[in-house]
């Protein structure tokens, strides 16, 4: 979609050449002025400026190669950037040619030639401040469709970010243009110098630190190995006395292994005299028993002996 067309009016051969010719030349120049302030951005997987360099210029070889010069001729050199003077330089050629002579010219937009008195060519110029306005409001439609294809084009394709890219994603070519130019601005030489400084400052302060780390860190070192040369001269007075203590140690191994099994002798006699003592218990409870139940059955007896001695006793009277 052109300007002309927006206007409602179809756009000739000679202007859509001449357009296209001037879009790839504004492109052409933006595109460089993008990689002017981009030259340190990381290269990611979308248009960058050096891409829309090569892709213009071959659109542009491209027309070149079409011959179109040739064949639409003079009047495809149309300035579509500034139409009106452009019809009015063709209008100015006109007048020369036909009157040999330069003549004076308006602002308009559809020259009207008619025959006056003497023969002499006489030109009309309209002019409608109306039909003005609204082709000022479609260029400017058109050139924010452009500028939104624009952004569509080189606004973010992937989530890696560069140092320059940073900030600016998701945002408008107008405010990222004003984002990238404040941050050009800043790199002059005064607020580099000022940055120096305090760089220059802050490396300072973190030799020192560092300095004063190193030293801490060396005296901490020392005083851990000054305690452990203490613990070692303390066990070199026991370090004699080791291999005597450990073939006592491998010595008296089997007379504490006889102690064990002693111990456990012990705990076995005394678990058996325990259950001697429970039995002699009950035997003694049994023999008790046997003893009572024994005078029980004597008593009887006598008793019954001698009722039977009576009883006989009887019987012989």
């Amino acid at each position: 979609m052109s300007l002309a067309e927006g206007c409602g009016v179809k756009e000739t051969p000679q202007q859509k050449y001449q357009r296209l010719v001037n879009e790839i030349q504004e492109l052409s120049q933006e595109v460089e002025t993008i990689q002017a302030t981009t030259n340190d951005s990381n290269a990611e997987e979308r248009l960058t400026p050096v891409v829309l360099a090569q892709q213009a210029a071959q659109l542009k070889q491209q027309l070149v190669s079409a011959h179109l010069d040739s064949l639409l001729g003079p009047q495809a050199h149309i300035n579509l950037a500034d139409p009106d003077g452009a019809l009015a330089k063709r209008l100015l050629t006109q007048l020369e040619a036909a009157r040999g002579s330069r003549g004076s010219t308006g602002e308009g937009r559809a020259p009207v030639a008619s025959k006056g008195p003497d023969g002499v060519v006489l030109y009309e110029l309209h002019s409608r401040p109306e039909q003005e306005k609204f082709t000022d409001a479609a260029k400017m439609a058109e050139l924010e469709r452009r500028l939104a294809e624009l952004e569509t084009a080189v606004g973010p394709g992937s989530d890696k970010q560069g140092p320059l890219s940073a900030g600016v994603q998701g945002a408008s070519l107008m405010d990222t243009m004003e984002l990238l130019q404040a941050r050009v601005s800043a790199l002059d030489s005064a607020t580099l110098d000022q940055v120096e400084a305090r760089l220059q400052s802050v490396l300072g302060k973190m030799n020192e630190i560092a300095k004063h780390k190193a030293a801490i860190e060396d005296a901490d070192t020392q005083n851990k190995v000054s305690q452990l040369y203490d613990v070692v001269q303390k066990w070199d007075a026991m370090a004699t006395s080791l291999p005597q203590v450990v073939q006592r140690l491998m010595a008296v191994k089997e007379l504490h292994e006889q102690a064990m099994q002693f111990g456990q002798l012990l705990t076995h006699l005394d678990t058996t005299q325990q259950m001697i003592n429970n039995s002699l218990k009950d035997n003694g409870t049994l023999l008790s028993q046997v003893q009572t139940t024994m005078k029980e059955n004597l008593l009887s007896v006598e008793e019954n002996f001698a009722a039977l001695d009576q009883r006989m006793k009887k019987l012989n009277k």
